[in-house]
């Protein structure tokens, strides 16, 4: 669902402002865990980290989270 998304996104082909010759692209996260593994704080945070690793692995992506940190924030 979230690649079938961020194709839809980039094939809208969106001019982007920011660049001369680019194109509104996402990047997205996903999450998942067994109910008995985590709790719903954790999947969130695990969630909300996940864009940022996508961005930061070159963005237009999806990135599944990984564990998330024990005391990281809920964004």
């Amino acid at each position: 669902m979230a690649e079938r998304t961020r194709t839809a996104i980039e094939e809208l082909r969106i001019p982007h402002r920011g660049l001369a010759d680019g194109c509104v692209t996402a990047s997205l996260g996903t999450a998942s865990a067994a109910i008995a593994e985590t709790t719903l704080e954790l999947l969130l945070q695990k969630a909300d980290a996940a864009p940022y690793e996508a961005k930061r692995m070159g963005r237009n992506a999806v990135e599944l989270a990984t564990e998330a940190e024990p005391d990281a924030q809920v964004a």
